[in-house]
Parts: C-alpha cells; structure tokens; sequence
C-alpha cells in the first residue's frame, strides 16, 4: 500500500518527469551472482563483527576464572591475619559522612580538571 504522499507525487508528474523516468529505467543486468556473494560477505562480516566481543570476553572469563577464585582465597585467609582489635573499631573512629562526603566531592572535581585539561 502506497502512502497518500507518493501518489501525489505520482500524479503530479508531468512530460518531463515521465521522459526523465524512461530514461533511467533499465532492466537489472546480470551479474552471474556477483551481487548475492557481495551482499553475502558483508553479511558474514557484520555477523562476524557482532559475536567476536562477546565470544572474546567469554574465552577471556574462562581463563580469568581460575585466578579470579585463587585471589578471593587469599582475600579470605588475609582477614584472619587481620589482629583482633582492628576488626572491632568503634564507629568514632570512623570518619565523619560530611569528611566521605568532602573527598568525594574534591575527587570529582579533580577528574573534571583533568578532563578539561586533556581537551
């Protein structure tokens, strides 16, 4: 079904236009497929372009697995090594949320100064 625009514009064509239009009518030319591979190609491509990073990232957390499990071991066995005392602070000697607050905010700064100065 044709949208009321392009049959508008169908009729509104004069002498010129229908010249014009025979003019540049031809019939397909045949390429022996030579289209259907091209077209076939970039497909693959693009297919190709789209699974490789997730694949990537597959094969790479497979492999960072193994590590990944022997570093939280190790975490784990580094909190009992912590002394006794340390892992019962009282929240005084916690810092205050306005001071959490300060540094973040300064970091923050600090970053868009450092992106303003790249730029």
């Amino acid at each position: 079904m044709k949208s009321k625009i392009i049959k508008l514009a169908d009729r509104m064509k004069d002498k010129e236009d229908l010249k014009l239009e025979a003019l540049f009518h031809s019939a397909a030319i045949d390429d022996a497929g030579f289209s259907d591979r091209i077209v076939r190609r970039i497909r693959w491509q693009i297919r190709v372009r789209r699974y490789s990073l997730p694949v990537a990232m597959l094969i790479g957390g497979l492999i960072a697995a193994k590590p990944a499990i022997d570093l939280l071991v190790v975490a784990s066995s580094l909190i009992t090594v912590i002394p006794e005392d340390l892992r019962t602070l009282p929240l005084q000697s916690l810092p205050q949320m306005s001071t959490l607050f300060t540094g973040i905010a300064i970091a923050s700064v600090a970053a868009m100064c450092v992106r303003l100065l790249e730029q």
